[in-house]
């Protein structure tokens, strides 16, 4: 019997014996999108509950006066009685002692140059000047106290400068809206807004300044995005805020710092010659307000 040796036809189609890869259909891909999605929202939702659950746990960081007792050197209205102090009159006998000759070491290191937040470590000292408690050249000293009626209260803010976080911008009125149920002033488009009822420069009262520390929703600027900074910065040296109108320019220098909720912010006045600035904190959930508080203490004609 004859026989034959039989072989197997085999599937071209066949490569091997292992599983063939997944295929990702429309479906498949939709599938994993919307639980990277839900995942995310969940991761989202997360921080937001726990930051807004922690908002104005912070209220203490944002809160600093300038102590009563050296208030009016802060606004520089002593700075010269300071400097040359009186000389007492029963001088003390001289020992013949020779004084080093401070002046030539000094030179090799002016920290009277160097703002005080860089004296612990000098070689990395930022361009911050050094101010202290004086007047800024050019400018006439004033108490804000006194009534200034050669100051045309009609005569609105243009534009305002801070030094020493960076800001440098124009100054608009912002205007009352009216939506049927309540009125409220419009947001400040990348600028700083001031509420037209309140004081302008040089005026007893309090002017109020408004402006966004950020504004990633509807791009309105984020002009005072380092206002949150002056609370530490006064501690260590003055803040001046810089205020030009068409006739003049007014020097306010901030004597306080404070956070509250913005529910209980209230346009308040003044007996004297201040303003407030107002930004909205803390990020992404924007329910409490920063507010800095400052004095005038100086102006220029222009």
């Amino acid at each position: 019997m004859a026989t034959s040796n039989h072989i197997p036809a085999t599937n071209s189609t066949e490569t091997g014996t292992g599983a063939k890869p997944p295929r990702f259909t429309p479906i498949t891909i939709a599938a994993y999108t919307a639980a990277a999605v839900g995942v995310l929202l969940i991761v989202i939702s997360g921080v937001y509950v726990y930051s807004r659950a922690q908002s104005g746990s912070d209220a203490a960081e944002f809160a600093y006066t300038v102590p009563e007792k050296s208030l009016e050197i802060h606004l520089g209205l002593s700075a010269d009685a300071i400097a040359q102090p009186p000389v007492d009159a029963e001088q003390p006998i001289s020992l013949g002692i020779t004084a080093p000759d401070v002046a030539r070491f000094a030179s090799l290191y002016p920290g009277n140059q160097i703002n005080p937040k860089y004296w612990a470590e000098p070689e990395w000292a930022g361009s911050d000047p050094y101010g202290g408690p004086t007047i800024p050249d050019d400018f006439i000293p004033i108490r804000s106290t006194d009534i200034f009626t050669e100051f045309d209260s009609t005569v609105r803010p243009s534009r305002m400068r801070i030094p020493a976080i960076g800001v440098d911008s124009v100054v608009t009125e912002l205007e009352l809206l009216n939506d049927g149920a309540q009125q409220s002033y419009e947001n400040p488009d990348r600028v700083i807004g001031h509420i037209p009822e309140t004081a302008t420069p040089g005026q007893q009262g309090r002017g109020w300044y408004f402006a966004h520390l950020e504004s990633y929703a509807v791009g309105e600027g984020n002009i005072f995005r380092r206002l949150p900074q002056v609370t530490d910065l006064i501690k260590q040296d003055v803040v001046d805020v810089y205020i030009e109108t068409s006739s003049g320019e007014f020097v306010y220098r901030v004597t306080g710092t404070r956070q509250v909720n913005k529910e209980d912010l209230v346009l308040t006045g003044a007996d004297n010659a201040q303003i407030t600035l107002v930004a909205s904190w803390p990020r992404l959930i924007y329910d409490q307000r920063i507010l800095v508080d400052a004095t005038l203490i100086a102006y220029r004609p222009l």
